[in-house]
């Protein structure tokens, strides 16, 4: 029962003035029990504002009464629940809106358009408050949300600071602020004198611990922020130049900077500073650090800029990037990256990000950071000036996993890096490298079931590496953030089911796919079929004493003991082989452990074995510590592709070929060595065999699935 109803009485009532009586003494208990309960707001006024046929002596309260300046609202100060439309197509030369009053709960002051046509459009040229610049500013409020309008300064020089919009907290009034939002706003040619000028600025100022402020609830939504001087979007705060102030990790609570469009930035894309779990998702920043259309001063002053990046954070903890791309990030002499933990960045995560084409590498890794994840991201052919992974000594504990580096340009820098403090963990990542370039080594990092694939010098050591081809749908293909199905594995890769359990994953892969299908896979994508196990076609390990089913030529064979039984070759002249299988065979694997029994010798596997006349050789030669694959056609054997590798004789070594087509991959040790296509594809099909020539040999453990 609500404490404003009259509980019936027993006891029936008399007419008259008792009644009378219970009445008023109904309508006080309401009155007075409704003054603790919640009082409604008033709705607001709406207040339209129009360029071409307003006038400040109107009302303003209706689209017949309209304003006509910027100047006109700069003098009201608002109240919960009002709202101010400028209407569309109107513009607004070399005014600004400096809007005063508050908000509240539930009832936001709104500034939006009214009426079709273009967004409104202030151009507030050289126009400035204090020394200042601006189109919009809200100066030590909260509750606002500014809409759908079109802001410029034009090519001003940079004599002041200037923000598209700024939000301020500073001075006698400042404190704890809540509520800005900012949504749908095209800014665009805004130039600066410093790094706290641009597109959006939301800025807590203060000259001492009292006039020291903070914001809560802060969206910056769907705007584009287009050729600005310095920074595109950002946080912050002048706590970082007061050791008294206490926010330099919170003085910006509950930020979500969302799907912006920030390009052709002079400095900085998106940059978050003091913040305490921002989110940052589904923005677009490209050729951020651009030298473009502008004045000569403003060339001058970007190029004596050292430092760039498109999406990072500075002093924030929980920051979560997702599902952002970056690409064509300058490098002014250091930095370049679209993505970077910068100084005391702690417990943050980049996640389910593309980028490409950015010159500093991929990710750039501050001192003084520390457990910061990097996970299911792309980068295609970002350009290495600092290498892909770029670690600054100082740093703390780093955890990559199931990311994929594709490159396929002119990089040589290194692959992965490492700082002189923290730990790197590099784990289920996929190195796809068609250029050049090492990986490192040390103490401070650790690898864990990678693939390593393409031209890699000095793969590290992971103790469940691959290094096949990854088996991707088709590598390099995308274009964007949701165009990357290219790098989707194939149902015949050899990464699914190949990776390692990541505690606290985030539940999903690049694609939305949830983790994980059976055993993880390495990469960005969780295959969501079935695999069907490889058909063994063949398999003898001669523990049974005899080679029953092999055909020989030439040689002296016999099984032999060596630990295990092996079928072993002892005459040191002539061509020796033996195979067996089926002449129909046309695609798959064959395995095999070798070992030469003499110095300088040769042995290999035969496969797709048609005739004695034709057919295909991979081999160990230890005349020159060479992997070879040969092929034999109508008699005529020829050496098609070889490879560096350490032969030693009398040690086994695994041997594995794969033939798909017109493709033969071809592995020693675990590592892929040489991959050729023969166009002509002949022999197509055929057995599989062991060969050697003038050497004796061992073979054993002979594998064959399809």
């Amino acid at each position: 029962m609500s404490s404003n109803q009259v509980k019936p009485s027993s006891r029936q009532s008399r007419p008259g003035r008792l009644t009378l009586l219970g009445m008023i003494v109904f309508l006080l208990f309401s009155l007075l029990s409704g003054l603790s309960g919640p009082v409604a707001e008033a709705a607001g006024t709406t207040y339209y504002v129009d360029s071409a046929l307003g006038s400040d002596n109107s009302s303003g309260t209706s689209e017949t009464a309209a304003w006509k300046t910027l100047g006109k609202v700069n003098s009201t100060t608002f109240s919960p629940g009002d709202r101010i439309l400028l209407k569309a197509g109107g513009v607004w030369t070399d005014q600004y809106l400096d809007l005063q009053g508050s908000g509240s709960e539930g009832n936001p002051i709104i500034v939006d358009r009214y009426g079709s046509g273009a967004k409104p459009l202030i151009h507030f040229g050289n126009t400035a408050v204090g020394g200042e610049g601006f189109g919009v500013r809200l100066r030590n409020v909260s509750y606002w949300e500014i809409n759908n309008l079109e802001i410029t300064s034009g090519q001003q020089p940079t004599d002041m600071r200037r923000n598209g919009v700024l939000v301020v907290g500073e001075g006698a009034g400042a404190g704890n602020f809540r509520h800005i939002y900012i949504r749908n706003l095209d800014i665009h040619d805004i130039f600066g004198t410093d790094r706290r000028t641009g597109g959006i600025n939301v800025h807590a100022r203060g000259t001492n611990t009292a006039t020291e402020s903070t914001w809560d609830d802060i969206l910056i939504e769907n705007n584009t922020v287009i050729n600005v001087a310095d920074t595109g979007i950002q946080t912050m705060t002048d706590a970082f130049f007061n050791s008294a102030w206490t926010h330099k990790f919170d003085a910006f609570r509950g930020v979500v900077i969302r799907g912006n469009v920030v390009e052709k930035i002079h400095r900085d894309g998106i940059l978050v500073r003091a913040s305490a779990s921002p989110l940052i998702e589904y923005n677009n920043t490209k050729s951020i650090g651009e030298a473009c259309e502008v004045n000569t001063s403003i060339v001058n002053y970007l190029e004596d800029i050292t430092v760039v990046a498109a999406q990072w954070a500075y002093y924030t903890k929980g920051a979560i990037f997702q599902y952002n791309e970056a690409s064509d990030t300058r490098m002014l002499g250091g930095d370049g990256q679209p993505w970077d933990f910068d100084i005391e960045v702690h417990d943050s995560i980049y996640q389910y990000n593309y980028s490409y084409n950015n010159e500093g590498g991929t990710l750039l890794v501050m001192n003084n950071t520390n457990n910061n994840i990097f996970r299911y991201n792309i980068s295609q052919n970002d350009k290495d000036a600092n290498g892909v992974f770029h670690l600054v000594n100082g740093g703390g504990n780093l955890y990559v996993y199931n990311n994929i580096i594709y490159r396929s340009g002119t990089q040589n820098k290194a692959l992965t890096h490492a700082s002189n403090t923290g730990m790197a963990y590099y784990t289920n990542n996929i190195f796809y490298n068609a250029a050049s370039g090492q990986y490192t080594n040390s103490p401070r990092m650790t690898y864990d079931h990678n693939s390593f694939y393409g031209l890699n010098s000095g793969v590290p050591s992971d103790p469940n590496k691959i290094t096949g081809n990854p088996g991707f749908v088709s590598p390099g293909t995308a274009t964007g953030l949701a165009s990357a199905d290219g790098y989707k594995l194939a149902q015949t890769s050899p990464l699914i089911n190949a990776g390692a359990v990541v505690a606290g994953n985030g539940g999903l892969d690049y694609f939305g796919n949830t983790l994980y299908n059976g055993v993880p896979d390495i990469g960005v994508f969780e295959f969501q079929g079935t695999i069907t196990p490889p058909v063994t076609l063949l398999q003898d390990d001669f523990e049974d004493n005899n080679y029953s089913g092999w055909t020989t030529s030439g040689g002296a064979w016999s099984v032999e003991d060596d630990g295990t039984k092996a079928l072993t070759q002892t005459s040191s002249s002539g061509e020796a082989l033996a195979y067996t299988g089926d002449a129909s065979w046309r695609n798959y694997t064959y395995s095999a452990k070798i070992k030469l029994l003499n110095a300088f010798g040769n042995a290999g596997l035969l496969f797709r074995y048609a005739d004695a006349s034709n057919y295909y050789m991979f081999r160990l030669n230890d005349s020159g510590d060479k992997a070879e694959l040969f092929k034999k056609t109508a008699g005529t054997l020829t050496m098609v592709s070889s490879a560096d590798v350490a032969v030693t004789p009398g040690q086994w070594t695994e041997l594995k070929v794969t033939v798909s087509g017109i493709t033969v991959t071809a592995f020693a040790g675990g590592t892929q060595l040489i991959q050729w296509t023969d166009t002509a594809a002949q022999p197509a099909g055929g057995k599989i065999g062991i060969r050697m020539h003038s050497s004796t040999a061992r073979i054993d453990d002979v594998k064959v699935t399809e």
